[in-house]
């Protein structure tokens, strides 16, 4: 089994965190769990969904109830998730490359990939589609850079 790499688990906490304390008790935050996308299960770093745990006791959240997907890569190593993510019509997912501290938001969904994506660097804000209000620094969920 790989160790899991100190700067991958900080984000975890950082977004997990965040999301808390800017969303209280509008989401529950999943982390590396599955969910359930047609004959996939994938289990993303995180995933945002309807924040009802007992909802799940006997299945994993389907693409209705999610959110947000978050991937946390160390290289933008997503491509083939996106891809799911996007046939299955999940509306937000991000994939948070912590070495280049950068934030690739996928929105609008299709069957051939998301046909808008943005690249926002650790200065950035950025919005939950779901969730216009709750914005927030790029920075804020990656660990303080080395000097």
């Amino acid at each position: 089994m790989k160790i899991q790499e100190t700067g991958y688990a900080t984000s975890i906490v950082l977004i997990q965190k965040l999301l808390k304390k800017l969303l209280g008790d509008e989401v529950l935050v999943r982390t590396e769990l599955p969910i359930q996308l047609g004959d996939a299960a994938p289990k993303p770093s995180i995933a945002i969904v309807i924040p009802d745990v007992l909802r799940y006791v006997d299945r994993h959240p389907i693409a209705s109830e999610i959110y947000l997907l978050i991937e946390i890569a160390d290289n933008n190593d997503c491509e083939i998730q996106g891809q799911v993510y996007a046939r299955s019509h999940i509306d937000d997912f991000w994939v948070l490359d912590i070495n280049k501290r950068q934030l690739h938001v996928f929105r609008e969904p299709s069957d051939d990939g998301y046909d808008s994506q943005m690249i926002l660097s650790e200065d950035a804000t950025v919005a939950l589609s779901a969730f216009s209000t709750c914005t927030f620094s790029v920075r804020e969920m990656l660990q303080p850079a080395t000097m």
